[in-house]
């Protein structure tokens, strides 16, 4: 279950909202700590003989590695009239497996950029414990194995190699990174969840009293005990009062990177911070807090956004031309984004602003924000109400529709309402349809920037993914296989092909299909409908074919679905708490004709079948059909929701299971 936690440091800490894929908002609620799982007393430089002589971590045997201790600690400072963070990390960690040893080396980034605007690392220190002729040897680490490489633009790599890193050892590493306001007014973000399980994870943070933060935890792991209380704090030469917050989880398990899923970041179980606001008298008193009609206004107002909107008479004569071309609306709208299309090159850069879109016009090329919100420009000058839609993309992650926050986006759409529906446009990709959004832009919601009707968006798809295949072939007495394979595709598959084979050329997509079958003798390729929009990508391979039929006696047995079938189940895992986020739906057709050869008839079939998923969520139907000399297997794979909830995975690996089963099932037929 998802559970997802609004924390603020000024409201009582057991307030919680769970989520459960969309939020669902409780009363508050206590949180039943688990007394029984008593945290240790961690102390740098002193280890146990058990951690050492550790082989296997029980609650994870297949783990390469396991922290025995993830410990992080924010405090704030003020120093030479500067506020900062200091975050200070404390690890440990057991290497079980050669595949772990990579642990040994820590890469960190800070931020460089003067001396008032430089985040700074320091105290750094560490062990590597080792056992050796049955005593526990420890090798320190020196200056000589820290390396602050030459900072690429603001950006300092700063490595930490631990000395003596084996298969068995225990690393255990410290060190500081301050941060000053300059950089960022939010401390840095904890994972209790990562790559490797956790034995203990625990966060704490110190928060002066007159800053109040959102503090922001999402994920499908509950704390295992949550622990606040009022304090004193330092801050410069003031003693302050301050609220003292403890996060604390145990055992927890190692993020494993299943199909069907966005970005690790919407899943793992994390804590993330907000400035809302400071209420320091005498200094600063400031609401930095946005709720979803303040960051309206903010963008409405933004020059790289909303101001690029305002003059658009520069697009005047290009209106001129797609009204004169066009008469009604559904053809003038495909033509402004086939204009844009056709005459800006797309850097491949995702984007949500954009610093000139006439200057894009004129320099031909730019990210998804100067594409778009040239689009949405020229759409205005042909007198549509066109409006900016604000997103973030599957690998940036979800938005909080509960909380505005402008770093959650980071990609921009088109929207015109037609019929009371929302028409959503990109411009990216010249082989896109109208009205089909990119697949990285299908996350969820958006956000309508608009001056009078600002409002949320659904981000769903338009289309689904097709593949359509299809088999005309003669079998020989002896297995061969010759003939004509088709495949042709609809909505994102023919989006992809047609990208991949336009990226490629025709013959490095040829060599491509050939790497991934191998078993097939292409004797002749031809494509068509490689670039037209508006019609299905199609491939015709004249093949031969020797590995899907075997000999035995009288007996030829032969695998109808060929290399078209579904090989395995993506499913991998007994169980899953996270969505099953295929994108969009999807759909498959194979369709094979077989001529029998002379002399044999059909000895044995497989059964027709068709199953479908509760809630019209999906259908495989399969069947086989002997006329004479002529055989046609059909099969036909459908997935008709573009999300499934993790209630639904245990029956949803049970259907890709009997798909996989049929697919594989062979057809026999008998020497006359």
């Amino acid at each position: 279950m998802a559970l997802y936690y609004i924390l603020f440091h000024f409201l009582l800490p057991q307030t919680f909202m769970k989520k459960l894929l969309l939020l669902l908002v409780t009363s508050c609620a206590n949180l039943v700590y688990a007394q029984k799982n008593t945290e240790p007393v961690v102390k740098f430089g002193e280890i146990s003989r058990a951690e050492v002589e550790m082989k296997v971590y029980p609650a994870d045997s297949t783990a390469d590695a396991v922290f025995l201790y993830d410990h992080g600690t924010t405090t704030f400072d003020l120093r030479n009239n500067m506020i900062q963070t200091r975050f200070t990390y404390h690890g440990r960690i057991k290497i079980l497996k050669k595949s772990a040893l990579d642990l040994g080396t820590i890469a960190k980034q800070i931020y460089k950029d003067g001396a008032d605007k430089s985040e700074y690392i320091n105290d750094i220190k560490g062990y590597t414990y080792n056992l050796e002729n049955g005593e526990i040897k420890r090798d320190k680490l020196t200056k000589e194995s820290i390396f602050s490489e030459k900072p690429v633009g603001n950006v300092q790599d700063v490595k930490i190699v631990m000395p003596n890193v084996k298969v068995g050892s225990v690393i255990e590493y410290s060190f500081n990174i301050e941060t000053p306001f300059s950089i960022s007014n939010n401390p840095k973000p904890w994972s209790f969840q990562g790559l490797y399980p956790a034995l203990w994870s625990i966060y704490e943070i110190t928060i002066p009293s007159f800053f109040h933060y959102r503090i922001l935890m999402s994920g499908y792991l509950d704390l295992t005990d949550n622990q606040t209380k009022s304090v004193n704090v330092s801050f410069g030469t003031q003693t302050e009062n301050g609220l003292f917050q403890r996060f604390i989880m145990k055992d927890v398990p190692a993020f494993r990177n299943e199909a069907f899923i966005t970005t690790s970041s919407d899943y793992v179980t994390k804590m993330d911070f907000e400035l809302a606001s400071v209420n320091w008298p005498g200094y600063l008193i400031k609401d930095f807090s946005l709720d979803y009609p303040s960051l309206n206004n903010t963008m409405l107002g933004a020059s790289i956004l909303g101001g690029q909107l305002k003059h658009t008479g520069f697009l005047s004569g290009v209106a001129k031309d797609i009204s004169k071309t066009y008469a009604d609306s559904s053809s003038r709208i495909k033509a402004a984004c086939e204009y844009i299309q056709k005459n800006i090159k797309w850097n491949r850069m995702e984007g949500l602003y954009s610093n000139s879109i006439r200057k894009v016009l004129d320099s031909r090329t730019g990210d998804a924000g100067d594409i778009n919100l040239l689009l949405i420009a020229l759409l205005r000058e042909l007198g549509f109400d066109a409006n900016p839609v604000i997103l973030s993309t599957r690998s940036h992650g979800k938005i909080h529709e509960q909380f505005a926050l402008r770093k959650r986006f980071n990609y921009v759409v088109a929207h015109i309402e037609r019929n009371g529906k929302d028409l959503l446009l990109d411009a990216t990709d010249e082989y896109q349809k109208p009205g089909m959004l990119p697949v990285q832009c299908l996350n969820g919601k958006g956000w309508l920037v608009h001056p009078e009707k600002p409002r949320f968006v659904s981000l769903a798809p338009s289309d689904k993914e097709l593949k359509f295949k299809k088999a005309d072939l003669s079998l020989s007495e002896d297995g061969e296989l010759q003939g004509l394979i088709t495949r042709s595709y609809g909505g994102y598959g023919d989006l992809t092909a047609k990208k991949d084979f336009n990226r490629l050329g025709a013959d490095s997509y040829l060599d491509e299909v050939k790497k991934k079958q191998e078993s097939w003798i292409i004797e002749k390729a031809d494509f068509a409908n490689t670039t037209a929009v508006n019609e299905s990508f199609e491939a015709k391979y004249q093949v031969t074919l020797n590995n899907y039929a075997t000999k035995a006696g009288k007996m030829l047995h032969f695998k109808p679905m060929l290399s078209e079938g579904f090989e395995e189940n993506p499913l991998k895992t007994k169980d899953r708490v996270y969505p099953i986020d295929m994108a969009y739906p999807k759909e498959e057709i194979f369709i094979g004709n077989f001529e029998i050869p002379e002399g044999y008839s059909v000895a044995e079939l497989p059964k027709n079948t068709v199953i479908s998923l509760p809630g019209n969520g999906g259908r495989f139907m399969y069947s086989v059909a002997v006329n004479g000399k002529s055989m046609m297997v059909s099969s036909r794979v459908q997935f008709l929701k573009p999300v499934y909830y993790a209630e639904e995975y245990p029956i949803l690996q049970e259907f890709y299971d009997k798909i996989v089963a049929k697919h594989n099932e062979l057809i026999t037929l008998k020497k006359n």
